[in-house]
């Protein structure tokens, strides 16, 4: 009798096995035939001379050496693209932190003024660049017409936003703030997780408001404020559709990002084994990065445990 109910517990449990996995089986499927492989591939593109037209040459690592040594835009655009995250990073992670702490308030409408804040995350890239295109028209833009009277009262020059290679990198950073509604949410959620009686703890022993600013708040968003500089560093790297709708990559190749470059080789001329090595060359430096603030987190990353990251 305990044999046969064993058995029958087996093919139960098998029984749901198969239905588990007949139910995951679309993930499982565009996992492997959508991720998976197409990864893979490029690993293998990456060492071949491969213009979609023929088949794949083995190179060796011929690629990666004229990329590093024979190139005159790899490095360039590399360039370019750290800038980007050097200046689109700090701003994002400074505007929706105050952005957050301006919200956590318990006013009237409230609500509606996070999801106004948060409704740019749902905007298609495309749209959204239009949009801020013409805002940054010199002439006629919604920003030099809002800055015209500070122009006239300093007697300066009107700003060639993205028209001005001192001016594009910022401009594509600065328009990186109207989507910061995404890491907005995820600071608030932790700003609401902290515990209120920190807050009248420090009340009582007369802390001030930076006091708990500094003392309370901010170590305890510093899980969130590690998840969401690594987020943006990864996204910074990946930066693209702003360049190539807004500004072709100028001027004078000023928003030429790694990710622009990537494009032409793969699409334009045809070289899709060498844009699989810049691919992988991409993937490298970001983890590299994003390993070294995992390393560093340790030190400043704190949990409600008391534990260090």
């Amino acid at each position: 009798m305990k044999n046969i109910a064993k058995k029958q517990k087996q093919r139960k449990l098998n029984a749901e096995a198969r239905a588990g996995l007949l139910f995951a089986s679309p993930f499982i499927i565009g996992l492997v035939v959508l991720t998976a492989f197409p990864f893979l591939a490029s690993l293998y593109f990456s060492f071949t001379n491969y213009n979609m037209k023929s088949a794949p040459t083995f190179l060796g690592l011929k690629n990666y050496i004229i990329m590093f040594t024979n190139d005159s835009l790899f490095w360039p655009s590399m360039w370019n693209t750290f800038v980007h995250v050097l200046i689109s990073v700090p701003l994002n992670l400074v505007f929706s932190l105050m952005l957050a702490l301006l919200l956590n308030n318990r006013v009237k409408g409230i609500n509606i003024y996070r999801t106004v804040y948060y409704l740019p995350n749902v905007v298609s890239m495309v749209a959204m660049s239009l949009l801020w295109l013409w805002m940054f028209q010199p002439g006629f833009g919604l920003i030099n017409q809002f800055l015209g009277p500070i122009y006239r009262l300093l007697g300066a020059e009107p700003i060639g936003w993205l028209s001005d290679p001192s001016t594009s990198k910022l401009s594509i950073a600065l328009m990186g703030l109207w989507t910061c509604g995404g890491s907005m949410v995820i600071y608030l959620a932790q700003l609401q997780d902290i515990p209120k009686d920190l807050y009248e703890s420090a009340d009582i022993d007369g802390a001030g408001m930076w006091s708990r600013l500094f003392k309370i708040t901010l170590p305890l968003m510093t899980p969130s404020i590690f998840y969401n500089v690594v987020m943006s560093i990864i996204s910074g790297f990946q930066v693209f559709m702003q360049a190539f709708i807004m500004t072709n990559g100028g001027p004078a190749r000023s928003t030429y990002y790694y990710g622009y470059y990537l494009y032409d080789k793969a699409f334009k001329d045809g070289q899709m084994g060498y844009a699989s090595a810049m691919a992988w060359i991409l993937l490298i430096i970001t983890l590299i990065v994003t390993m070294i603030f995992f390393a560093f987190s340790k030190k400043w990353v704190f949990y409600m445990s008391g534990e260090n990251g």
